[in-house]
């Protein structure tokens, strides 16, 4: 048996040769690549906006301090300041569903922050890094994670207490 061998065909190639493409020019900053650019028009964190954080910045008292937890942005001030909650793939209790979020699977804590575990207020920095807008939570999330932590909780004095003074601070 004899194995037949195909020709190859010699085709025409009347193509371009081919080129790198145009290099982009950029004038930004190190730092302004660093933070994505959807934010408002006056700079602020929008709310919805997810951020990353490690137990230890957020609690003390952490079980698994080095573990990775988001939070959202619910109110940020002038300064860039924000009051957050805490988001979970656990159930448990005083932790509310997100049907709209990853597919159901996430939860939000009924616990507002404010300040870090040493005591200053929260902002976008080493600790605290800022997610894509890919990853942020649709407006009816945060009126329903609002609205659940300032009126339908069993803390919800705390929370409002919390969002008062945080509202205070010029």
């Amino acid at each position: 048996m004899a194995i037949k061998k195909k020709k190859k065909s010699a085709k025409n190639k009347t193509s371009k040769p081919r080129t790198s493409p145009p290099k982009r020019t950029t004038t930004q900053t190190k730092e302004q690549k660093a933070t994505p650019k959807v934010r408002t028009a006056s700079g602020k964190i929008p709310q919805g906006r997810t951020i990353s954080t490690q137990d230890k910045y957020l609690d003390k008292n952490a079980k698994e301090p080095n573990k990775q937890r988001p939070v959202v942005v619910i109110e940020a001030n002038d300064k860039n300041e924000l009051a957050v909650v805490q988001l979970s793939s656990r159930p448990g209790k005083d932790r509310t569903r997100l049907r709209d979020y990853q597919d159901g699977k996430s939860r939000f804590k009924h616990y507002v922050e404010i300040e870090d575990s040493e005591g200053n207020p929260i902002i976008v920095n080493e600790k605290f890094r800022e997610n894509h807008p890919n990853m942020d939570l649709s407006d009816k999330d945060v009126k329903k994670i609002v609205d659940k932590i300032l009126n339908h909780s069993k803390n919800s004095t705390d929370n409002k207490r919390k969002i008062n003074i945080f509202r205070k601070r010029k």
